[in-house]
């Protein structure tokens, strides 16, 4: 779920339990190692997520704290489920960069304050593939480039824009969906009122298994009970905890 859709349609039923934290790949070969390190301390590249991100907020401010927000929720669930740290990295590359296609999708679009019309939401559902094209123009970000492609894919197959399914889906797209719908959640907008974070919590579960994989969900609200007063809760604008997620800093 999107922050322009959350909370406008139903999650689906059919909460999936007993799972397993994910398998993930074992380490990755010393010449991906040594890539993922220069990539975590390139400036060049840390300022080429700035300049991102300086657009992303002069176009709508909104979208930049929300982005903010969950660059630190998904670290906390990816280094959670023990993920490499290559992939913690992407993680939160990707979470900082999801909704960078909005910078292409029309002002009028995206203030709206009621529900969208069909053509509306199928202008918006482009911005998905049309982040994905420009992220994967970085060296370095290509693999944050399929998380961007990604992150509104669905568990049940049934999301856009690949309609991919289950494992297929890659993880650091699917740890960034249920990020993005809690934070989407717990988050004021104009067309619904913000819900705690155990009504988000109780909506993830209710979602498992058709929305979101319900090994993550899983993980997600085990951290998020451990951890509910340690969460970083950004306020938007706050340029200086940006540059500390940017860092990598923030855990």
């Amino acid at each position: 779920m999107g922050e322009l859709q959350a909370a406008r349609t139903a999650l689906p039923r059919g909460l999936v339990k007993g799972h397993s934290i994910p398998s993930v790949e074992r380490e990755p070969a010393s010449a991906r190692r040594d890539d993922m390190r220069r990539r975590k301390h390139d400036p060049a590249l840390a300022q080429v997520i700035t300049v991102f991100l300086a657009a992303v907020e002069i176009k709508d401010r909104y979208t930049y704290g929300h982005s903010l927000r969950l660059a630190g929720y998904a670290v906390v669930l990816a280094e959670g489920m023990r993920l490499p740290k290559q992939q913690v990295e992407d993680v939160r590359q990707g979470a900082l960069l999801h909704d960078i296609g909005n910078l292409f999708i029309g002002e009028r679009i995206l203030q709206k304050p009621d529900e969208l019309s069909e053509d509306e939401f199928e202008a918006v559902k482009q911005h998905a593939a049309i982040g994905a094209a420009v992220v994967s123009k970085v060296k370095g970000l290509e693999d944050v480039a399929m998380i961007v492609r990604h992150h509104h894919e669905r568990f049940d197959g049934s999301g856009y824009p690949d309609g991919l399914a289950d494992d297929r889906i890659p993880l650091g797209a699917r740890v960034v969906t249920v990020v993005d719908a809690f934070g989407a959640m717990i988050e004021e907008r104009p067309y619904r009122r913000m819900l705690t974070m155990e009504e988000a919590l109780a909506e993830l579960e209710r979602g498992a298994g058709g929305q979101f994989d319900p090994r993550v969900v899983e993980v997600f609200a085990r951290l998020a009970l451990e951890r509910a007063t340690g969460w970083p809760m950004a306020h938007d604008g706050n340029v200086l905890l940006a540059e500390v997620i940017i860092d990598g800093i923030l855990t």
